[in-house]
């Protein structure tokens, strides 16, 4: 296997990692939003019943976890860019084969090659 595709498998790894964790943030929220809803229907006050749930922290973890995987999934795309470029791909057929636009394709693969050069 070359470097780039060992870079690849490496952040496909830490996709499926950053994965987890928010499966896990998105379960406790999920969770925390059905506690909150059986407050209100018992009659809680809103303000009080969220500082029960300690909403300001699930907010935050959530966006966390969130920025986190997309953080993940850019370097995932980013290293396919790079390994199809060294596999002979042309960026119509990766962006095909991802499902976006020729347009995003050259710019993710100008990401690349920037990073690449540094």
């Amino acid at each position: 296997m070359s470097g780039t595709s060992d870079q690849l498998a490496q952040h496909l790894r830490a996709l499926s990692a950053a994965v987890e964790r928010l499966r896990a943030v998105l379960q406790r929220f999920d969770r925390a939003g059905l506690k909150l809803a059986a407050h209100i229907e018992g009659g809680a006050n809103l303000v009080a019943a969220l500082d029960h749930l300690d909403g300001r922290v699930r907010r935050t973890e959530v966006t966390e976890a969130i920025d986190e995987f997309e953080a993940a999934r850019h370097q995932v795309r980013l290293a396919m860019f790079g390994l199809a470029k060294e596999q002979g791909s042309s960026l119509s057929e990766v962006a095909r084969a991802l499902g976006i636009s020729r347009q995003l394709a050259s710019r993710q693969a100008a990401e690349t090659d920037r990073s690449a050069s540094n």
